[in-house]
C-alpha cells in the first residue's frame, strides 16, 4: 500500500462471488404458490410459437406416488446436443441452473426454465420427444429429482436414444409423477383444473392469436376439449348492465427513455351471475396478463381505482385484464407477484390514469345509475303486481261486522306479519278486540313487536307495558326463535301448521301451548267475534268497497 498525500493506493483483486445454484433452485422451486403452477409453465412451453403445436393434451390422474401430470404436444420436438455453448431445446429444459441459459435464445413464454424446475419437485420426470426427420427419438428419465436436490445433489437425467417407430409424429410428452412429493390430499376435480387453466395459463390467452391450438384436458379418465382464450372476454357483450372496457395508455418515466404500454380490457357489470364471476373462478378484479397469459390478480385500490373497486359495482363485479409485456422482468421468479421496482411504480401510475379515464367517462357515470333505475322499475312492477292481485277475483278479504250489524272491509287476508299488525290496529281503533283493554304503546321493531297495556277480561289482572308478539301464523313463533319466558303472549292471524301442541279454550279465538315449561296464550284474529272472510265477488255484491 502506498500513501499519496491523504489518499492510499493499493492493488485490488477481483473475485467471483460464491453461488450455490442448487440451493438457489431449491428456494426458487419452493416459491410456487399454486399447486398447478407447474402445469401452467409446461402448457406455456408447449404453446409457444416456436414449438408450433396445433394440439396440446393435459392428462391428470393419481397413482401410488401421488398426483401425476402429463403434458403432450404435436409441436417441433426437442433436440439434445450435450454442449453448454450450443444447447438444444432439451438441454435447456434439463438445465437446473440460471447461469447456464443466460444469453440463450428463449421461446415466446420462457421464464428462466421455470417449468422444468418446478417439474423437478417430484418423484420422477419422464420425457419423450421426437423431431421430424431425425434418425433418433429421445426418452429421458429423472428419478427422485426432488430427493436429490434436498440432498444438495444435482439430479442426473438418463437419456435414451432409439429409432423412431414407423410413422412416428413429432412432438413432446412430459410426465411428472408425484408432484409435489409431499402432497397426498384429495385429487383435483375437472372443475378445479379447468378453472385454473382457463384463467391462469396459456389456455386463457387474452389476445387474438393467429393459430389457436386445440387443447384437451383429461381428469381421472374424463376428457374435455377446452375453448381457447380467456372465456369471459370472449363471451361478454355490452348491455345496459354490462359495460366493456378497451383502453390503451402509454406510460413514461420522466427524464428517461423508459416507457411501457398498458392495455386494459374486459368489463364491469351489475349482472355478475350472468357472467359467472366469482373469486373462486379466478375471473374477478384486476388481472395482470403478460404476453397474453393471465398470471395474477392485482389490488385495484393500489392501482388507482376509486369507485369501480367499491360498490359501483365492486371488485367482484369487475373482470378487467391489464396487458403489459414490459413488466415481465419485474415479476418474481415464480410469476406469482411483482417485485418492488421503478417499472412496477410506472405500471401503477399508468394503470391509475386508465382508471381515472374510465371512472370519469359518461358511459361509466350512466352505468352507475342503472342499479337505481332497475330498482325503480322493479318497484313499479311489484306495485303493479300487488294492485292486480288485490283486484283479482281470487283475493280474499277480512270483514268486520259490529254489534249493530254494520259490515266493513278491514283489509286483505294477511300474507305477512305486517298485514296482521294492520288488521290488529284497525280492530283496536274501532274497539273491536274482545279484550277488556288493549292499548298499543309502541311497535318495538327490534325484540318484541308490541308494547301494550293489556287486560284480557274484567276478571283478569291488568298488565301495563307488557310485551305482545305478532305473527301471521303461530308456527312462525318457534321459527323466529322466540323464548316463551320473554314472549308468553302472541296475537296472530291463524295457527297454521305447528310442531308445538296447541290446545283449545272456552274462547274460540284463544288457544294455549306449553313450551319450555311456560304457558303461551295465543289470540287468533281470524276467530274473533265479528270477523269473517269474503271473496271479491261477495264483497262487490254486498257493496263493501
Amino acid at each position: 500500500m502506498t500513501k499519496l498525500g491523504d489518499a492510499f493506493e493499493s492493488a485490488a483483486t477481483e473475485v467471483d462471488p460464491l453461488i450455490s445454484e442448487i440451493g438457489l433452485m431449491k428456494h426458487l422451486i419452493k416459491e410456487r404458490l399454486h399447486p398447478l403452477d407447474m402445469v401452467r409453465e409446461l402448457v406455456s412451453n408447449a404453446g409457444a410459437k416456436e414449438v408450433g403445436a396445433t394440439e396440446i393434451r393435459i392428462n391428470y390422474y393419481v397413482n401410488q406416488n401421488g398426483h401425476v401430470f402429463e403434458i403432450s404436444d404435436n409441436g417441433c420436438g426437442m433436440n439434445y446436443t450435450g454442449h453448454k455453448q450450443t444447447p438444444g431445446r432439451l438441454d435447456r429444459f434439463l438445465g437446473l441452473g440460471l447461469s447456464a441459459i443466460i444469453g440463450s435464445k428463449s421461446d415466446e413464454f420462457s421464464w428462466k426454465g421455470l417449468g422444468s424446475k418446478l417439474a423437478y419437485q417430484s418423484h420422477r420426470v419422464e420425457i419423450e420427444t421426437y423431431r421430424n426427420g431425425d434418425t433418433e427419438a429421445i426418452k429421458v428419465e429423472i428419478n427422485d429429482p426432488w430427493g436429490s436436490i434436498n440432498r444438495n445433489v444435482i439430479p442426473k437425467p438418463r437419456i435414451y436414444r432409439f429409432p423412431p417407430a414407423d410413422g412416428q409424429h413429432c412432438g413432446t410428452k412430459i410426465v411428472v409423477v408425484g408432484h409435489p412429493p409431499h402432497r397426498r390430499d384429495t385429487p383435483f376435480t375437472m372443475s378445479e383444473i379447468e378453472t385454473f387453466l382457463r384463467h391462469r395459463t396459456f389456455v386463457g390467452y387474452t389476445r387474438e392469436r393467429e393459430t389457436k391450438p386445440r387443447i384437451y384436458l383429461t381428469v381421472m379418465g374424463e376428457e374435455k376439449e377446452l375453448a381457447f382464450g380467456f372465456p369471459e372476454l370472449i363471451l361478454a357483450k355490452e348491455t345496459e348492465g354490462t359495460k366493456l372496457v378497451d383502453e390503451v395508455q402509454e406510460g413514461k418515466k420522466p427524464g428517461t427513455n423508459v416507457s411501457i404500454r398498458v392495455r386494459m380490457k374486459g368489463f364491469y357489470t351489475w349482472d355478475a351471475d350472468e357472467h359467472g364471476l366469482s373469486t373462486d373462478s379466478m375471473n374477478t378484479g384486476l388481472i395482470l396478463s403478460v404476453r397474453g397469459i393471465p398470471y395474477l390478480t392485482l389490488d385495484m385500490e393500489a392501482y388507482g381505482s376509486q369507485s369501480l373497486r367499491t360498490a359501483n359495482p365492486g371488485v367482484k363485479k369487475c373482470c378487467l385484464i391489464v396487458e403489459c409485456d414490459e413488466i415481465q422482468e419485474e415479476m418474481n421468479i415464480s410469476r406469482s407477484g411483482l417485485v418492488d421496482s421503478a417499472m412496477t411504480d410506472l405500471l401503477k401510475k399508468t394503470v391509475e390514469s386508465v382508471f381515472q379515464k374510465i371512472e370519469a367517462s359518461q358511459k361509466y357515470l350512466e352505468f352507475r345509475q342503472v342499479a337505481t333505475q332497475r330498482k325503480t322499475r322493479a318497484s313499479a312492477s311489484s306495485l303493479d303486481g300487488k294492485k292486480r292481485k288485490l283486484e283479482s277475483p281470487e283475493q280474499r278479504w277480512v270483514v268486520y261486522t259490529d254489534p249493530q250489524g254494520h259490515a266493513s272491509i278491514v283489509g286483505r287476508e294477511p300474507e305477512n306479519e305486517n298485514d296482521t299488525l294492520a288488521l290488529l290496529w284497525k280492530l283496536e281503533a274501532v274497539k273491536a278486540l274482545p279484550f277488556a283493554r288493549f292499548m298499543t304503546l309502541a311497535h318495538a321493531g327490534d325484540g318484541p313487536d308490541l308494547i301494550v297495556h293489556f287486560q284480557e277480561d274484567r276478571e283478569s289482572q291488568p298488565d301495563r307495558y307488557t310485551v305482545v308478539e305478532a305473527e301471521r301464523f303461530f308456527y312462525n313463533y318457534k321459527l323466529h326463535g322466540h323464548a316463551p319466558s320473554q314472549y308468553p303472549r302472541v296475537i296472530c292471524w291463524d295457527i297454521g301448521r305447528n310442531s308445538i301442541k296447541v290446545n283449545d279454550t272456552d274462547k274460540r279465538y284463544k288457544k294455549t301451548a306449553v313450551a319450555e315449561g311456560i304457558q303461551i296464550n295465543i289470540f287468533c284474529l281470524r276467530y274473533m267475534p265479528g270477523i269473517a272472510m269474503v271473496s271479491r265477488s261477495e264483497a262487490d255484491e254486498r257493496k263493501l268497497f
